[in-house]
């Protein structure tokens, strides 16, 4: 099984998936982090003339990025990744 096509069509595509996202993924907590370590005071900044400072909005940001990986995550498993192990599936049987 390991040595069929789509065993390693599959390998390939998921590795391609994993590693793209895990890359935004620890590139955008790594970047906070080192700036909460490093220089604290940006995040201490108000923004214009409201009570939000810019420590609250890109942590908000970097919640959102990692919902928009999840889901990216998730079409490209259904997409790509799904028809592959079904396929997978029907030569094993």
């Amino acid at each position: 099984m390991r040595d069929s096509k789509a065993y390693q069509q599959l390998l390939i595509a998921r590795k391609k998936i994993i590693f793209f996202l895990l890359s935004i993924t620890i590139i955008a907590y790594f970047s906070f982090i080192s700036v909460i370590a490093f220089y604290p005071s940006f995040f201490g900044q108000l923004i214009g003339n409201s009570f939000f400072s810019m420590g609250i909005v890109l942590g908000f940001i970097l919640i959102l990025l990692i919902f928009a990986v999840t889901l990216i995550y998730v079409y490209q498993a259904n997409k790509k990744l799904e028809p592959l192990i079904k396929k997978i599936q029907l030569q094993l049987k």
